[in-house]
């Protein structure tokens, strides 16, 4: 086989043969938010034109990879502790599967996932998940070609090509365009309320805003710059979200009410976040919100200026020392 990078028969780059052995990699999938979401017209594939800066969190999952080599099989995805989340279903799966079709891989992959980020809650959790699979997938396999591996991260989720940018960034289209910017650190609050009722599918947060709004053919108005975050930041999804599932205007409310600069919706939701001063402000906010009862998961965040990267590490039941865990440096 030809190198990636290089092209086979059909233009289409693809991994080159592995000699037989197991490759273990680890990588650290952030969540993110929205500090601006602004939502255009349907286009004509479906989706919204759009135009949003994402931010990644210090808030993130795990996902391990091991990689069999020069042993043909599947792909499997295990999420311990969340069953209902195991199989090819799962965004993990899927982009592993998307990158075996793009690269004629044939060994068998097994994904695991640590998940700490809140399901279905707007912060991004699956698409992260994703990527990192993808990053670690282009490390095992030496891909290089960006353009491949950002058509298989669209093709997977909309939010995906944004875990595989650099950091911070204003996204426009459907998701595949990035512009990075450089953000001070922020310190955020972020409050999932748990109650099955308030989960919102990202598909049932763009409809609503089609059916309340009048004027869907309207291009996105702004700029790619922002002054005063505070001020500034806005959701388009939010207003809809908040007329069915009034609690959530409640919770944004309070978190101003306890001491958050300002406060909206990440995403499409349930999630809201509110922007704190400096950590020990973000930590009283907290400790009110948290006094609101058990139902609500409260975090306590601060943005990054880079995603993470990927680490090869020892499987426990290979490792001949007592260390599991031997990083080198991120790629």
């Amino acid at each position: 086989m030809n190198a990636p990078g290089r092209r086979g028969r059909g233009g289409r780059p693809r991994a080159p043969a592995r000699q037989a052995g197991t490759l273990f990699l680890r990588a650290r999938a952030p969540a993110k938010v929205n500090l601006v979401l602004r939502v255009g017209a349907r286009r004509p594939d479906g989706y919204h034109e759009l135009r949003t800066l994402m931010v990644p969190l210090d808030l993130a999952d795990s996902v391990s990879l091991v990689v069999h080599q020069g042993r043909a099989g599947g792909v499997s995805c295990r999420v311990p502790g969340r069953p209902e989340l195991d199989g090819p279903e799962n965004l993990a799966a899927r982009a592993a599967l998307a990158f075996r079709r793009r690269f004629g891989v044939r060994d068998r992959l097994d994904l695991s996932l640590e998940k700490r980020i809140p399901v279905t809650a707007g912060l991004g959790g699956g698409s992260s998940d994703a990527a990192a699979v993808l990053r670690m997938l282009a490390r095992a396999y030496r891909v290089r070609d960006r353009a491949a591996l950002a058509e298989i991260a669209l093709e997977v989720g909309s939010d995906v090509p944004f875990f595989l940018g650099p950091g911070p960034a204003w996204v426009t289209g459907r998701g595949e365009r990035l512009a990075p910017v450089r953000l001070g650190p922020l310190h955020l609050v972020l409050v999932y309320p748990r109650h099955p009722g308030l989960a919102i599918r990202a598909a049932d947060a763009f409809r609503w805003l089609d059916q309340d709004r009048p004027d869907q053919g309207r291009p996105i108005e702004g700029s790619q710059t922002i002054s005063d975050l505070a001020a500034e930041a806005r959701n388009d999804l939010q207003g809809p979200c908040f007329r069915r599932h009034p609690r959530l205007r409640i919770l944004v409310g309070r978190l101003v009410g306890a001491g958050a600069t300002a406060a909206i919706m990440s995403g499409s939701g349930p999630t809201v976040f509110g922007i704190s001063p400096d950590r020990e402000a973000a930590g009283r906010t907290a400790d009110r919100m948290v006094e609101l009862g058990p139902d609500l998961e409260v975090h306590v965040v601060r943005t990054l200026q880079r995603h993470p990267g990927v680490f090869r590490w020892t499987s426990p039941r290979s490792a001949s020392s007592r260390s599991v865990k031997r990083s080198s440096r991120p790629t």
